[in-house]
């Protein structure tokens, strides 16, 4: 067997996400995440994207920098399933691999010198790109294609029931309201653990801190901070 060479980043993202918690679980769930893919410098003359404006969605392999190794197991438990089924490592999405390497499908925004601008990002700030593709739909749409457990979108609450008081609106800009209401209408926390009204979540976004609660159906923002500055 031939072992290929390390992978080296060709690129690192600059995203929202400063923290792992309030990151969607898939790309594309919330198009208000814009990131930027920016190239390192022996890779970012332009003639390494020419081209690229051709397509409107991009394949970006990733790293997930922020796990801990990997521990052996064959296992995982799925989001999607509550949290509690087990299914292997090669049936999920999960982060949780043997060689920790992710897939995100982003649409492109923007080519500028050295930076490709994306939206619908999924990872946290600072991930390694390893290589960017570009998405075929001829090949790669399968209107047929099965996913048994996984088949339809999760479930997302109406904009009705996202509330943002307006003292708080009134501070945040208006990119971060945006952001907030898109990842706020999914379920963010674990999937073992049930929201419940007595507890306060949080998660740092584009530089603010936002806290929210659950009132009935509805999430409320109960606070949002700048983080200082260099944070």
């Amino acid at each position: 067997m031939v072992t290929p060479p390390s992978l080296r980043p060709v690129a690192l993202l600059r995203t929202p996400f400063a923290e792992k918690f309030g990151v969607p679980r898939q790309s594309g769930l919330v198009p208000a995440a814009e990131g930027r893919v920016e190239f390192l410098p022996e890779f970012s003359a332009p003639d390494f994207t020419r081209g690229i404006e051709a397509f409107s969605h991009l394949w970006l392999v990733t790293g997930f920098h922020k796990n801990p190794p990997w521990d052996g197991a064959a296992t995982v438990r799925p989001p999607r399933l509550g949290g509690n089924e087990r299914v292997g490592v090669f049936a999920s999405r999960s982060p949780l691999r043997p060689n920790g390497l992710g897939l995100s499908l982003v649409r492109l925004l923007a080519v500028e010198p050295g930076v490709l601008r994306v939206a619908g990002i999924d990872c946290v700030d600072g991930t390694p790109v390893y290589d960017v593709k570009p998405y075929l739909p001829y090949c790669e749409a399968q209107p047929e294609a099965r996913a048994d457990w996984a088949q339809a979108a999760p479930g997302v609450r109406s904009a009705g029931q996202i509330y943002i008081p307006p003292a708080i609106a009134a501070v945040l800009p208006e990119e971060v309201a945006v952001l907030a209401r898109e990842l706020l209408a999914l379920d963010l926390q674990p999937a073992y653990q049930a929201a419940d009204a007595g507890r306060v979540y949080g998660m740092t976004i584009a530089g603010w801190n936002l806290r929210w609660r659950m009132a009935g159906e509805t999430v409320e923002v109960v606070a949002a901070e700048p983080m200082p500055s260099g944070a």
